[in-house]
């Protein structure tokens, strides 16, 4: 382990590459976000819950740090080299300048993403700990608070009212993502139930890539959800310059936690 090198890019002078010794931190969980990165060589490590807990390995292509740069402003995970690694960075300034070029729209999808990747990463965190279920919704002064006040501020999207179980795979037949403003939903996938409150996600990231999230659901508390239609988000996308869509489409796999279904974007 040693010091990060920072050189100019070759690729493009106007941004920095970072060598990142193996077994190096680039940043820890709730570090101040700058700068978002894509790997072009090694693996990077993302964990949460202090570290103790891997979410993912990400090999060259992959993005990562962009919802913290968009949302929260601070890390939502830590970020590890496990081998030497090379990793472009990309600057807040940059990112933020591309989402506020782009439809309005955009901010929506960026923070519905967000609220999904974290309730992905705490039912992984949970699942893995023993327990026997799980509660997430958005809270105050925490990352979902924060991810959930800007999709509200940004949002304006259809409201459903949702009854029961059938009115939510309706929706997902439909292709429509759903962020929840009230009521609760029980969602049990790999045997393991969640279940959501304000501000939890269900299918969005599925929607856009154009698969269906295979869970079971229960209203156990009759909901309201925001409704993000899926096609309309995945045109959106689709017109981005080659960047940002690399962007958007790392941040969407990274959100459905199944490299193995199909996605449109790819």
């Amino acid at each position: 382990m040693g010091d990060i090198v920072r050189r100019v890019s070759k690729a493009n002078p106007k941004l920095s590459e970072l060598v990142i010794p193996g077994g190096t931190v680039l940043f820890n969980e709730g570090d101040k976000a700058s700068a978002m990165y894509i790997v072009q060589d090694g693996e990077i490590e993302i964990s949460i819950n202090n570290a103790q807990h891997v979410v993912a390995h990400l090999r060259k292509g992959a993005s990562f740090g962009e919802q913290s740069v968009i949302g929260t402003k601070h890390r939502l995970a830590s970020a590890r080299s496990t081998t030497e690694s090379v990793c472009l960075e990309i600057p807040a300034s940059w990112l933020e300048k591309q989402i506020t070029n782009a439809a309005p729209f955009l901010k929506t999808v960026f923070s519905s993403l967000t609220l999904q990747l974290l309730q992905v990463n705490f039912r992984s965190l949970k699942a893995s700990s023993g327990e026997e279920g799980a509660r997430f919704k958005a809270e105050s002064g925490k990352p979902s608070g924060v991810a959930y006040k800007m999709f509200s501020d940004f949002s304006r999207p259809n409201s459903v009212y949702l009854g029961d179980a059938y009115a939510i795979h309706d929706q997902a037949a439909a292709g429509n993502g759903l962020v929840v403003t009230s009521g609760e939903i029980k969602i049990v996938r790999d045997g393991f139930p969640v279940v959501i409150g304000e501000g939890g996600v269900i299918g969005v990231a599925e929607a856009i890539a154009g698969v269906r999230a295979q869970h079971d659901y229960e209203v156990t508390s009759t909901a309201n959800a925001l409704l993000i239609d899926g096609d309309a988000a995945y045109a959106l996308i689709k017109k981005l310059n080659k960047g940002l869509y690399g962007v958007v489409k790392g941040f969407v796999s990274r959100a459905m936690a199944d490299e193995s279904l199909p996605n449109r974007l790819i």
